[in-house]
């Protein structure tokens, strides 16, 4: 995704005469299968023309809406739009609202259209949303009216720029303070400098300094990085991008900042494959100033026969199977695109699900061209890691621990107990995976599930997930473990939170610690476990 600041040439002189002069001229695509604009964000004068431009490349419909300021990114105002109903296709999900300054039409796929007006006079950040039901959480970005657009100063760099250099293999953002460095020392000159040529992967990085704030005032902060980042000012958390992906657009936050010298605290991990990290700010009286060396805008300076982007497996009326090296899963992953916008990674060696995640499904080019090495992360939203572990034990009591997960498996082989048979496809391609536990035979499927049949009213997706289990005699003590490795609240009505806005739904779970559990009972020789993936928008 790019990001776009634009501003006119008469803002020297003065903000408000370019109402009156020839409109600013942006133009905004949608990311076929990705659910996204490919604009994060513009700038604009008090009271300029623009002219907009919003062009669907892709194959679902979307609109675009610049609303008044609002902490949620317009969440608010799509989930009006969405109670709209029956009536909301008519009215293209515009609803008659106040905090509506312009939008255009719901857009078929691959039309376009062009929509003009006056910017606000009140500098702010404006958020442009897609309101069309389920899409406002990846689709938005932010309209920067600021005086002066970008004939505004550079703000201050980072002073007293300090580094510490950490060994380890991480999917989420350790605590870097119970750590002993490997390294540490100061920053090159006023920069952030974060590539160590002795490491390539599986390292950590957390940088310090002061930031001076002149003017008083909200002060935006933006944050790109492939893997795991986190800003913290003053002890507190700004914005983050935690987990293992790559950068895309990144996040951008805002802050109220008092004059004076402030904490600055950047952590950072790089797990495996490329790695990144763009950062910079934007105050009241300066324009946005990257603290980094390397700025989102211009980069990656790859050829394009070295990009891993570009190939978008999109699913429609079918599902689609992707076997190959999944980033969170082990080195026997299949991935599996569901129809519904709803997807799952399943792990052949452990005989579990490892990931599930909403919206576009995968990108194959990292594997399909070039040497195809590295591992692929999910393309679309909301990733939730699951488990990676074995799905099945026999617990000798209440306060028995799981079964530590198998490490260094030879290849073909399996954890104690546990044999792999595959998988079958019914008439849509959607799998049943298959497997052997001491003498049980185990079926596991899933698929996505009509929004009508997600608890709460909500307007998010659901994946249901039916585990079937076959025996001869009962087994005491047998338990299924749905998700492990974070503290899992305690549910209500089946009803557990998770990670990114999911939910997950199962009757008779639960919660031990960090894992959420499932008793195993039989009746006349069969178990069955149903399980919902509820994604809250």
């Amino acid at each position: 995704m790019k990001s776009h600041i634009v501003t006119l040439s008469l803002l020297t002189l003065s903000p408000w005469l370019c109402a009156q002069d020839k409109p600013l001229e942006i133009t905004i695509k949608t990311l076929a299968a990705q659910m996204k604009y490919d604009t994060q964000d513009f700038l604009v004068a008090p009271g300029a023309k623009v002219k907009l431009t919003l062009v669907n490349d892709d194959e679902m419909p979307h609109n675009l809406v610049v609303t008044k300021p609002a902490p949620d990114k317009g969440m608010a105002l799509a989930q009006t739009a969405w109670a709209l109903g029956e009536k909301g296709m008519e009215m293209h999900w515009i609803p008659n609202d106040p905090r509506v300054l312009a939008a255009t039409k719901t857009l078929a796929p691959h039309a376009k259209e062009e929509l003009t007006f006056t910017a606000p006079t009140e500098p702010g950040d404006y958020p442009y949303v897609c309101t069309f039901p389920g899409h406002a959480a990846a689709m938005n970005g932010v309209m920067q009216v600021r005086p002066g657009g970008l004939n505004m100063p550079a703000g201050p760099k980072l002073t007293d720029g300090k580094f510490q250099l950490f060994l380890g293999k991480w999917e989420m953002l350790p605590d870097f303070g119970q750590l002993k460095p490997l390294r540490e020392g100061a920053l090159e000159k006023e920069l952030i400098a974060w590539k160590f040529d002795d490491y390539k992967n599986e390292y950590g990085i957390r940088f310090t300094g002061k930031l001076e704030v002149k003017k008083a005032g909200e002060h935006t902060f933006r944050l790109a990085s492939d893997d795991g980042s986190r800003i913290r000012i003053d002890g507190k958390t700004v914005v983050a991008q935690d987990g293992v992906h790559p950068p895309g657009s990144g996040k951008t936050a805002s802050v109220k900042l008092a004059p004076g010298m402030h904490d600055f605290q950047l952590d950072y991990f790089q797990g495996g494959g490329g790695a990144e990290l763009y950062v910079s700010w934007t105050g009241p009286d300066f324009s946005e100033t990257w603290l980094t060396k390397t700025t989102l805008d211009a980069s990656p300076k790859k050829k394009k026969s070295e990009s891993q982007t570009g190939i978008p497996l999109v699913v429609k009326d079918e599902a689609i199977i992707y076997r190959n090296f999944i980033t969170g899963v082990g080195s026997r992953g299949i991935a599996v695109g569901l129809p519904g916008g709803v997807n799952a990674a399943y792990d052949a060696e452990l005989c579990n699900v490892s990931l599930v995640w909403r919206g576009a499904f995968i990108d194959a080019k990292r594997h399909w061209t070039d040497r195809g090495t590295g591992t692929q992360p999910p393309l679309g939203y909301a990733v939730v890691a699951l488990d990676r572990n074995v799905p099945l034990a026999v617990l000798a009591g209440s306060d028995a621990q799981w079964p530590a997960a198998p490490k260094d498996l030879p290849w073909g082989d399996w954890p104690a107990g546990y044999k792999f048979g595959g998988y079958t496809l019914d008439k849509r391609g959607i799998p049943t995976f298959r497997y052997s536990f001491m003498g049980i035979e185990v079926e596991d499927r899933m698929e996505a599930a009509p929004v009508s049949a997600s608890h709460s009213g909500h307007t998010g997706a659901t994946m249901q997930r039916v585990v079937t289990l076959r025996a001869n005699k009962s087994s005491e003590g047998l338990h299924f473990r749905l998700a492990s490795g974070k503290p899992v609240a305690a549910g209500k009505n089946g009803v557990f939170p998770l990670d990114e806005g999911v939910s997950l739904k199962a009757v008779g779970a639960v919660v031990r610690g960090t894992d959420l559990l499932v008793p195993v009972t039989f009746k006349d020789g069969v178990a069955r476990i149903e399980v919902s993936y509820v994604w809250n928008h």
